[in-house]
């Protein structure tokens, strides 16, 4: 059997979960809003702090470009720029690859956020668990059955947000259920037990 490369670990939440997601307060001088235009330099920044070294204020303002992603995309500003973000985006992969509650391959709805960031400057404060709460919520009132999102297996701060805002993971190839153990031992040595 040829060795599968590495892929980006995948989480999926169903539309009930996001709906029972609480808001979240952010800490005095952090809001949360929608893009403006004006954004894409700071949000850009951010995410080259985050390791997302391609991106600039022409890619921030290109992929913003779809309405629904316009629509729903939300930012933390902090003192006038973008200091956390996550798209709005939709699955558009084969309907084979979605998970449905009940079923594989059903077709339906599914949102996804985008390049969940938060500046190093800011993290701790959660600027990602309010973002991503805001987006999640936004694609289910489009009418999404699920949200999901892809991550790394080295990220566990974003890993960790993400399990305790009730996503799960997906188990779509045979190297998934080692990584997954793999990184839920490496949380439980940090204290973030999510077995």
């Amino acid at each position: 059997m040829p060795r599968l490369s590495p892929k980006q670990l995948r989480m999926v939440i169903d539309e009930a979960s996001v709906g029972q997601l609480p808001d979240v307060a952010l800490p005095d001088g952090y809001v949360m809003r929608s893009y403006r235009s004006g954004d894409e330099s700071s949000w850009a920044e951010t995410l080259q702090a985050c390791g997302f070294e391609d991106w600039n204020s022409t890619e921030v303002r290109t992929y913003l470009e779809d309405t629904e992603r316009l629509e729903g995309s939300r930012v933390v500003d902090y003192e006038g720029g973008v200091v956390a973000g996550t798209f709005a985006s939709r699955n558009t992969d084969d309907a084979s690859d979605i998970i449905v509650p009940g079923g594989i391959g059903i077709p339906q709805e599914e949102g996804i956020l985008d390049f969940v960031v938060t500046h190093p400057d800011h993290r701790g404060r959660g600027l990602a668990r309010a973002t991503c709460t805001e987006v999640a919520k936004f694609l289910v009132y489009l009418g999404c059955q699920s949200v999901s999102l892809w991550t790394d297996d080295w990220r566990l701060p974003a890993i960790h947000v993400y399990l305790s805002l009730g996503f799960k993971p997906v188990m779509n190839r045979n190297d998934m259920p080692g990584r997954w153990a793999a990184v839920y031992d490496k949380l439980k040595e940090q204290g973030r037990d999510h077995s």
